[in-house]
């Protein structure tokens, strides 16, 4: 197994950001989100784009293939999310237990997680639909 993972969000046209999940190639990572625009609702009636990101693996991908993620980001008025950042992978939880409380004290963020996702699964699995307030 290489020491790189590709992530995989696809956004909206309001920006907002989906996470799916990480992949062992940009190929596979491209192949979801071109599924995702074609076929999931919401995905693919709106345009939307994806992002594939490089990610470096911290330690040895053991079984299960999971890696652990750091996420932190802002809230807006409307409790949109925003300035939505993300780790490296790492294979041991506590490493990335360390790291997270590293990145709290060096980074400004309103909220934090700290994420287990299992390689090549998808986590956001449904589409998405509108809705319209009356007001």
């Amino acid at each position: 197994m290489t020491n790189l993972l590709y992530s995989l969000m696809i956004f909206n046209e309001g920006l907002e950001g989906f996470f799916i999940g990480v992949f062992e190639s940009s190929e596979k990572a491209r192949q979801v989100a071109e599924h995702y625009l074609s076929a999931l609702p919401g995905f693919r009636d709106y345009p939307c784009t994806y992002e594939i990101t490089e990610k470096l693996v911290v330690g040895t991908v053991g079984q299960p293939q999971k890696v652990h993620m750091i996420w932190g980001w802002d809230e807006d008025e409307n409790g949109n999310e925003t300035g939505i950042w993300s780790s490296t992978c790492y294979t041991d939880k506590q490493n990335a237990q360390q790291a997270l409380e590293e990145a709290r004290r060096s980074m400004n963020k309103q909220e934090w997680s700290l994420d287990t996702c299992l390689i090549g699964q998808c986590h956001w699995t449904e589409g998405f639909a509108r809705v319209f307030s009356s007001e």
